[in-house]
């Protein structure tokens, strides 16, 4: 199965020059919120297309342009593209993202000197620790049916004793 491009980024010295240019021509939101004022580009992609980023450059290289493809697993794609002839120029670097589902990034350069990006999402979390199986509870003993309450016993009216016979 191929692997698509997930992301794109224009890295320069002057990224705040280079976010207003393309916001002004494309009509992008750039959203630089962050503590590196990484500017996260909203290309409007909703069906297709990507999203983005312009930043200034960090430890890893100077002004380039890079797309990233998500790939299953970093280490074996940037250990491909060693072997066809290409140069790490970002090792693998875990970015962060909720527990189980961090965000994996690294680069390499083709033979020709381009740079490229890999994205590995929601990295495998470590594998669960067996639990030991649980024992059965004991079943409940059968609790004996109550008796229907008896009806208390409803005390006869006393009848009236016979007026004693008149005497005449």
């Amino acid at each position: 199965m191929p692997n698509r491009v997930v992301h794109f980024e224009i890295i320069s010295p002057e990224a705040e020059r280079l976010q207003r240019f393309f916001a002004e021509v494309f009509d992008w939101a750039i959203d630089t919120s962050n503590p590196m004022n990484y500017g996260m580009v909203n290309t409007g992609a909703r069906d297709y297309g990507i999203q983005g980023g312009i930043g200034a450059p960090g430890a890893f290289g100077s002004s380039h342009v890079t797309f990233y493809v998500e790939v299953d697993d970093v280490d074996a794609a940037l250990a491909k593209a060693v072997e066809a002839g290409g140069t790490v120029a970002m090792p693998k670097t875990n970015i962060g993202g909720a527990p189980g589902a961090e965000t994996i990034l690294a680069q390499f350069t083709d033979p020709l000197g381009n740079r490229f990006g890999l994205s590995q999402r929601h990295a495998q979390p470590a594998p669960a620790r067996a639990r030991p199986a649980r024992k059965a509870a004991p079943k409940a003993k059968a609790k004996p049916k109550a008796k229907p309450k008896a009806k208390p016993k409803v005390k006869a009216k006393a009848k009236p004793a016979k007026k004693a016979a008149r005497r005449r």
